[in-house]
């Protein structure tokens, strides 16, 4: 049983620097377009669509005028676009440009390419069996949120 545990702080050790490593990849990948608060904000805006400026800053949880100083910079450099409401002027939505998207597709191959490089040791079944025990763990992770939700 001793050796279960030390086998499983191994793995736990190795996992929480693999994955801190790899954000700081993908981080250092995306800042060079997106630095700081900007990658989270054209992240949220990929998935989202057409998203109003409020439920941005409360989705990333930043203040209303974080977001309005990346925002405007990501208008400056042609990322992301403003948009009113028809019938609330008030009301100010954000979207992806074209070339918005563009660099965020450029961005993720070259971020997918760092990623490869690092993994490339990996046989095929090596990476189903990963594929296999990352998907039975976010399955469990789905559930407890699931459970966390009731």
């Amino acid at each position: 049983m001793k050796e279960e545990k030390e086998l499983f702080s191994q793995f736990e050790e190795l996992f929480w620097q693999v994955t801190r490593s790899m954000s700081h990849v993908w981080t250092k990948v995306f800042e060079k377009h997106f630095p700081g608060s900007q990658s989270y904000l054209v992240f949220m805006l990929e998935r989202r669509g057409l998203t109003r400026m409020s439920e941005l800053a409360e989705a990333l949880q930043l203040t209303p005028g974080a977001v309005t100083i990346a925002s405007d910079k990501l208008i400056e450099h042609g990322y992301v676009e403003r948009e009113k409401d028809e019938h609330d002027r008030r009301v100010v939505y954000l979207k992806l440009t074209e070339k918005g998207r563009a660099t965020m597709d450029t961005l993720r191959l070259e971020g997918r390419k760092t990623m490869k490089d690092i993994f490339s040791h990996l046989t095929e079944n090596d990476l189903n069996h990963l594929i296999d025990t990352f998907a039975q763990a976010e399955a469990k992770i789905s559930t407890i949120r699931k459970g966390d939700l009731k």
